[in-house]
């Protein structure tokens, strides 16, 4: 019965959505202009000009790689709380600090994702020397990644 109720706290989030698809319709806009947000500001503090195009040939590649960076580090997260669960049944992970340390190695893993992707897609169709690059990727790496994952649900 322990077992299953854990991995109905794993399933919660992706019910949540289903029942309330609602939800996206603040989820998507906020990721949007949080991205917005990094890229302009990033673009400002590299004195790089012409922001506006610069924004406009890379917002979409950014913001679609944001979210599918997020994803598969959530699911990286819950193969480590299946893995624990298998590994320890007789630890309570629900609660803090226990789901902070396995969401841990998800948003380590997105982040690192942003980065990576991001150089890699986003700024191909830009005149950014491979420099600034790096740095604005390690900007949406910090400022974007998933770090929500790490609050517990319970307690």
């Amino acid at each position: 019965m322990k077992k299953d109720t854990k991995l109905y706290n794993v399933l919660f989030p992706i019910w949540f959505f289903l029942l309330f698809p609602q939800t996206w319709l603040l989820i998507l806009p906020v990721n949007f202009i949080v991205d917005s947000l990094v890229l302009i500001l990033s673009f400002k503090y590299l004195k790089l000009f012409d922001i506006k195009c610069l924004w406009k040939k890379s917002i979409l590649k950014v913001f679609a790689i944001g979210f599918i960076s997020d994803i598969l580090g959530a699911l990286l997260t819950l193969g480590v709380m299946l893995l624990t669960d298998w590994l320890l049944p007789a630890v309570n992970t629900a609660l803090f600090p226990g789901t902070t340390i396995i969401a841990l190695p998800g948003v380590i893993l997105a982040g690192f994702l942003i980065y990576f992707l991001n150089k890699r897609f986003s700024f191909k169709k830009t005149e950014i020397e491979l420099n600034c690059v790096k740095k604005i990727c390690v900007y949406l790496a910090i400022f974007t990644a998933p770090y929500t994952m790490l609050i517990p649900l319970y307690g």
